[in-house]
């Protein structure tokens, strides 16, 4: 019996120590199961605020949302230039995340983009944001849902570049963008990849550069452009706006392609003022190798000596690099020159070939690319890693700071005097409006920041006239402020004017210009304005705007009719302008010698 009693005794203690044992692993198990889903959901945010406050304070944030192409390209240019990279995209696109995390992006794979994914990308400090997929409709509706947020949430104010392809939609949307961008927040620029590609190649080698080629004998201002696509499409249009001379006359463009006639009947369809600015002649293209064995078009082989350079566009690398071998044997069998006309010919980088040709060779000898360059007079612009960077997309570059400089001196000199009565009751000023501008004209530029430069002298000089601060005075007339302030298209203007200044200048050194002033400008003024108006009137056509009658007393219809109807009372030939309006046109010929401090001092 005492045994027994002592086996139960035992028995006890086990259960006991069993339970209590039990007791304990059970609240440990639930602790660490708590503790980890609390860990699962705030890593995350942990995450995002040791990147932005500790580990990355200093660098500038970018989000990209979409994997296509060029998404990939411009994270991969911008992560290179020291930027924080985020990359937003579908969790079944994720076949270039090895590539992509080895150059330093964040890589989010998400079903779905919400808030929560956007902050958790650090949309609340990031500067820029591109969304770049494939979609022109995802692109366009991530775009809206992006305003929509920041618009409600605030926050750092985000630069929002969307892609958009279709011409047609994007024209519209550059019209229309203020209708649901209008917010301190955020601003929003659409991009499309073919267009930016055609101006790349206008601004490097434009034909301005090569038409008066002083070995020509018969000059006639002709270019070649073999093969039709979108980017040449483009490129057609970037001629008619651009493409502008003293002497009145027009750029003859041969456009050799398959269906050349059928082809050109389209666009000219589309754009139907496009032959008011450039003519065109369709030479159809037998076959790539350009074999004499075909009967040319007698028009074409007539004026081959004319022509001053050649452009080479299509969709696959190796006929591209082919046609533009086969066209300068071609220029060779006909001209006896190898070098007088250049070949600039567009990459599309559908296939590796292009990069392996852009690869030194053994023994530190140069690219093929190069050795076209050097021995053949060839050229080429690669279509994604030439046009798909931070500088070209994101960064206030050459052209955006040169735009930003042209729209406040016509700010100072038609909208402050306004602003300056609605904002800060200051009446009659005329006299600081004049100052400001002579100023500004002959503004000395220091090295870095030289808009910034200006805006400061125009800051001080309010400052004094207004008595108020330059914090205050900013909000409403800082340069910045004044760019944020117009329309898409109104920022597309002042970029053309911008983008038209080389051409300019090789027109004013022709005329024997050396010191621009408006003396010397009014002298010229039958040369030098009809050529601005021409270019001004070909960027409206181009862009939609028609010719009407505008009323004189009614405001809100004059601005109906202007920004939304496009229509255009000065769209009419140069000699039909009154003389105020024949002025105009010399304005801008007056801030050059800025324009030139501001690019050499970027």
């Amino acid at each position: 019996m005492s045994l027994d009693s002592e086996m139960i005794s035992e028995d006890a203690d086990l259960m006991s120590l069993d339970s209590d044992f039990t007791h304990y692993h059970f609240l440990m198990y639930i602790n660490i199961a708590i503790g980890a889903i609390i860990f699962y959901y705030l890593y995350p945010w942990l995450r995002l605020f040791i990147d932005h406050y500790i580990i990355f304070r200093n660098r500038e944030k970018i989000i990209i949302v979409g994997q296509s192409r060029m998404a990939r390209t411009f994270a991969i240019d911008a992560a290179s230039t020291g930027k924080k990279v985020t990359l937003i995209t579908n969790k079944n696109q994720n076949n270039f995340s090895d590539e992509l995390k080895g150059k330093g992006i964040k890589l989010m794979l998400v079903k779905e983009i919400n808030e929560v994914k956007l902050r958790l990308a650090g949309i609340n400090h990031a500067s820029s944001c591109l969304v770049a997929s494939d979609s022109d409709e995802h692109n366009i509706s991530m775009s809206k849902f992006i305003g929509d947020f920041k618009r409600n949430k605030g926050g750092k104010k985000l630069k929002l570049i969307v892609g958009v392809q279709d011409w047609q939609a994007r024209n519209l949307l550059i019209d229309q963008v203020n209708s649901f961008n209008s917010t301190p927040y955020v601003t929003i620029r659409f991009y499309d990849r073919c267009q930016s590609v055609a101006r790349l190649i206008y601004d490097r080698f434009s034909p301005n550069r090569f038409v008066d080629d002083t070995t020509t004998k018969n000059n006639k201002k002709a270019i070649c452009i073999v093969g039709y696509n979108e980017v040449s499409k483009n490129f057609l249009i970037e001629n008619c706006i651009l493409s502008q001379f003293q002497d009145g006359g027009k750029l003859n463009v041969f456009l050799l392609c398959k269906n050349a006639t059928h082809l050109l009947e389209e666009f000219s369809n589309t754009f139907p003022a496009l032959t008011e600015f450039i003519s065109i002649y369709p030479v159809e293209l037998h076959n790539t190798s350009f074999s004499s064995n075909y009967d040319w078009d007698k028009n074409f082989t007539d004026n081959i000596f004319n022509i001053d350079a050649v452009y080479v566009f299509g969709d696959d690398d190796a006929s591209v690099i082919t046609k533009s071998l086969n066209f300068r044997q071609f220029f060779y069998t006909h001209t006896q020159n190898i070098r007088k006309v250049p070949v600039i010919a567009n990459l599309p980088e559908s296939t590796s070939i292009s990069s392996l040709l852009d690869e030194e060779g053994m023994d530190s000898q140069s690219s093929l690319f190069k050795k076209y360059q050097e021995e053949l007079h060839i050229y080429f612009v690669k279509t994604f890693s030439d046009t798909c960077t931070f500088k070209n997309i994101i960064d206030d570059n050459e052209i955006e700071s040169l735009a930003k400089v042209i729209n406040y001196y016509y700010a100072i000199k038609h909208q402050f005097d306004q602003l300056l009565n609605d904002k800060f009751r200051k009446n009659n000023n005329t006299k600081i409006i004049k100052e400001l501008e002579e100023r500004m004209i002959n503004f000395k530029i220091k090295k870095q920041h030289p808009y910034k430069q200006i805006e400061s002298m125009v800051l001080e000089s309010l400052g004094s006239y207004t008595k108020n601060s330059s914090f205050v005075l900013k909000q409403v007339f800082g340069i910045d402020e004044q760019w944020d302030s117009i329309s898409e298209r109104s920022k597309e203007s002042n970029r053309y004017v911008a983008r038209h200044l080389p051409s300019k200048l090789m027109i004013l050194e022709k005329l024997g210009i050396k010191e621009i002033n408006e003396e010397t400008l009014l002298a010229h003024m039958d040369e030098l304005a009809p050529l601005e108006h021409n270019r001004w009137s070909a960027e409206k056509i181009m862009a939609g705007f028609n010719y009407g009658k505008l009323p004189t007393n009614d405001k809100k219809l004059r601005a109906i009719l202007k920004y939304t109807l496009k229509i255009h009372n000065q769209l009419k030939r140069y000699n039909l302008l009154d003389s105020v309006n024949k002025h105009k046109d010399i304005e801008i010929y007056l801030i050059i010698p800025l324009l030139i401090r501001v690019r050499d001092n970027l």
